[in-house]
Formats: structure tokens, C-alpha cells, sequence
């Protein structure tokens, strides 16, 4: 009897063990449908790229030696045109200013007195002069001897004259060039005091730069002491912003100023932007070094800007190639290739040829094979006839090398061929 039930449980247990496995591997599920779509189709390009300012300013070191930042307006902060940015030590360039001021102030001084004395020795010689020719002009008929005298007293002052104004006029001008040159000296000091301290060009956002120390790179900041012209701060203005991307060469030909553009951020996946190509490049470049594909940059402009976006931030930007009406459309996942044919599958699992089209990043028009008010398989189902999951089918790669048909605009929709 104990024989007869562990006979009875060991089929059980088989029984069991071979249902529970079949069910665990069992296949069944249910395929996911959708609805043919009909209305407006976009043809468009998906590009990546990055937010950038249309206009931005680099704020460098004076071309001064010995400088120090004591100052630095913090990064990451607004700041409008005018505002100090960066401060450096003036103490150099205030004892500059003091010394050449107190120089100039000496020659000016200088000047002076040559110019009193020039007045005074003019005056001095014409005098002379004067008596000198009235001199000769009274003895002129008196003796010969006294006669020549007079004369040659004459002409001595008349060159005495020319000669001594000519050096008191070279001292004078010597004095002018002197004041001329501490002039020049003091608005160069000026000019240097007033450059340790940089004011913003424009308005916008403070972004530190990296500047070389001791070996490696780092961000400027207080107590550095950079090179004369070294790049020191970025402000990008914020008010308008781009979007920076590029396009294959074989998709330029079909971008070109003026086309509208969707933008959406990886920062603010809920939200799009308006956007416009405002730029394309002449000459294609290398994608990056060692690449073989070449792009042409692209700069798109972004038209509701609110103030969120900041350079650097991850773009996408969906280029409108063209909007058109009345297209028959369905999910690319949804486009079989068969045995040489171009299928989807309809609600009943039955195959239906089609002709396809144009397509995006998201969908394939139809030309031939579907009406619009069809609904169809996301996944082909002859996979879950053979026993097999079914996959997600990837792209086909049905547009390749093929020609749009010329047909009449009664034909679009026609059911199978």
C-alpha cells in the first residue's frame, strides 16, 4: 500500500514540475497596437549640441608687470556693464603717478622760468641793438676810424641778437619737450591705475578662466599673479542665446538659414524652445581629430529665451526639414522588411505590404498600402508564432537607395498592392 502512494506522489511531483516549467518558459503575451496615423508629418534632423551666448567678452591682464589680483567679482554672479570685475594691487602704479606728477609739476616750473627769460633777454638785446644802430648812425660821418667802430659795434649786436635768442628759444623748447614727456608719463601712469581695476564690457554672468600655476591648471583667483594679456574672466551676455550643433555633410544640403528649429535641454526635459538657424558654415571640418566624418557647424538662435539657460548646458535640436499635411504615418518599430518586401501587421496579425517614403526620427510615411484609419502591430508577431519574444524591431533600413514614385493624388491610401 505505502508502495501505491509513493507511486501516486512521484507522478505528482513529474506532473507538477513539467506544468510549472512549461509555464515559466511559456511565450504567451500580448502585442502591443497602435493607430495608423493621418494629419501633419515633420520631416526633421535630430542633432546634439550645446548652449552658448551669441555675444561674449574675455576680460585679460593689463599689459603691466608685477601684477597681483587683490579681488574678484564671484563666479557665477550678474553683473552689468560698467561694474568692476577685477582688482590688482595699485600700489606700484599710485607711487608711479606721484613721482611723475611731481616731475611734471618741476618742468612745468622750468618752462616757466625759460619763457620769463627768454621775454626778459629779448627785451634786453633789442635795447642793445637799438643803441647800437643809433650809435652808428651818429658816427657814421665822423671820422673813418670812429666811423668803423660804431659800425662793426653794430653789427656785433645785431648778431649777438640772433644768436642769444636762438639759445634762450632752444632752452624754452627744451623745456616744452621735458614737460611733454612727463606729461605723456603721468597719463601712463594714469591709464595703469585705472586698469587695476577692469570693468565689465557688457553685461552677463562672471566665469572664472584656468590660468597655468606651478605646473598645472587651475582657476584664477585672489592673490595669483598673472601674465600681462593673460585671459582671466569670461562674461557671456545672456540675453541672447544659441545653440551650437552640427550637421553631417550628407544633411547639409538640406539645412540653410531661416528653418525653425525644436530645442529641448537634458536640464529641463519637460520643456522646448523656439529656435531659428541663424548661421551654417562655408567649409566642412573633421568631426573631431582622427575622424573621418565631416560636419558643418551650425548656429541656432534661441527666440523665447527665460533667463534659465546658461552657457554649457547639454542641447538637442530638432531641425523642421519640412511640415507636411494629410500624411499617412505610422512609428518606424512598427516597418518590417520580409523577404524583399516592406510590411507592418495589421490588429489581426495579418501582413500588409506597403510603400513607404519620407521619415523621421520617430515615424515613416506610408505612400501605398495603408488608409489612416487602420490599427497595427508594434511588434512582429510571427516572432510569437514561432515560439519566440518578441523584439522591438529597429529601423529598417528601407529608404536606402530608393526612389519616391511618382503617383496621382487619388492613390494615397490604397490598401495593399
Amino acid at each position: 500500500m505505502k508502495k501505491y502512494y509513493y507511486l501516486v506522489a512521484l507522478i505528482a511531483f513529474v506532473l507538477l514540475t513539467y506544468y510549472g516549467v512549461n509555464a515559466i518558459f511559456s511565450t504567451s503575451f500580448e502585442i502591443p497596437i497602435t493607430k495608423v496615423s493621418q494629419g501633419e508629418f515633420i520631416v526633421d534632423l535630430n542633432e546634439n549640441g550645446s548652449i552658448d551666448a551669441k555675444r561674449s567678452m574675455t576680460i585679460s591682464s593689463p599689459r603691466v608687470r608685477g601684477l597681483q589680483i587683490t579681488w574678484l567679482a564671484p563666479e557665477g554672479s550678474m553683473i552689468e556693464k560698467g561694474e568692476p570685475v577685477i582688482r590688482f594691487d595699485a600700489t606700484q602704479q599710485m607711487t608711479d603717478l606721484s613721482d611723475n606728477e611731481s616731475n611734471l609739476k618741476i618742468n612745468k616750473n622750468s618752462l616757466e622760468r625759460a619763457k620769463k627769460e627768454y621775454t626778459i633777454q629779448e627785451k634786453q638785446l633789442k635795447l642793445d641793438l637799438e643803441k647800437a644802430k643809433r650809435n652808428n648812425d651818429e658816427k657814421k660821418y665822423e671820422a673813418p676810424r670812429i666811423a668803423e667802430e660804431a659800425k662793426m659795434e653794430y653789427e656785433l649786436a645785431e648778431l649777438n641778437f640772433a644768436a642769444r635768442l636762438e639759445q634762450l628759444k632752444a632752452d624754452v623748447d627744451k623745456a616744452e619737450v621735458e614737460v611733454d614727456r612727463s606729461s605723456e608719463k603721468v597719463k601712463k601712469a594714469k591709464r595703469e591705475l585705472e586698469q587695476m581695476t577692469i570693468k565689465a564690457p557688457i553685461p552677463g554672468l562672471v566665469v572664472y578662466l584656468e590660468i597655468w600655476k606651478g605646473g598645472t591648471m587651475d582657476k584664477v583667483q585672489e592673490g595669483d599673479s598673472p601674465w600681462p594679456g593673460q585671459g582671466l574672466i569670461n562674461i557671456p551676455d545672456l540675453s541672447e542665446m544659441i545653440v551650437k550643433t552640427t550637421v553631417s555633410e550628407v544633411d547639409a544640403s538640406k539645412v540653410d538659414t531661416t528653418q525653425e528649429v525644436i530645442i529641448s535641454l537634458d536640464a529641463f526635459p519637460d520643456i522646448t524652445y523656439k529656435g531659428v538657424i541663424t548661421k551654417k558654415s562655408t567649409l566642412a571640418r573633421r568631426k573631431e581629430s582622427g575622424s573621418k566624418i565631416n560636419v558643418f557647424d551650425i548656429d541656432v538662435a534661441i527666440l523665447d529665451n527665460d533667463g534659465e539657460l546658461k552657457p554649457g548646458m547639454s542641447a538637442s535640436a530638432k531641425i523642421i526639414i519640412d511640415r507636411r499635411q494629410n500624411i499617412v504615418s505610422v512609428p518606424l518599430e512598427a516597418v518590417f522588411e520580409k523577404k524583399g518586401e516592406t510590411v507592418v501587421y495589421l490588429k489581426n496579425k495579418n501582413k500588409q505590404i506597403v510603400d513607404v517614403g519620407q521619415k523621421n526620427s520617430m515615424s515613416i510615411e506610408i505612400l501605398e498600402g495603408l488608409n489612416g484609419d487602420e490599427e497595427i502591430c508594434l511588434l512582429d508577431p510571427t516572432l510569437d508564432e514561432q515560439g519566440l519574444p518578441g523584439d522591438r524591431a529597429s529601423e529598417p533600413e528601407i529608404n536606402k537607395d530608393k526612389k519616391r514614385p511618382k503617383r496621382d493624388k487619388g492613390s494615397r491610401g490604397r490598401k495593399g498592392r
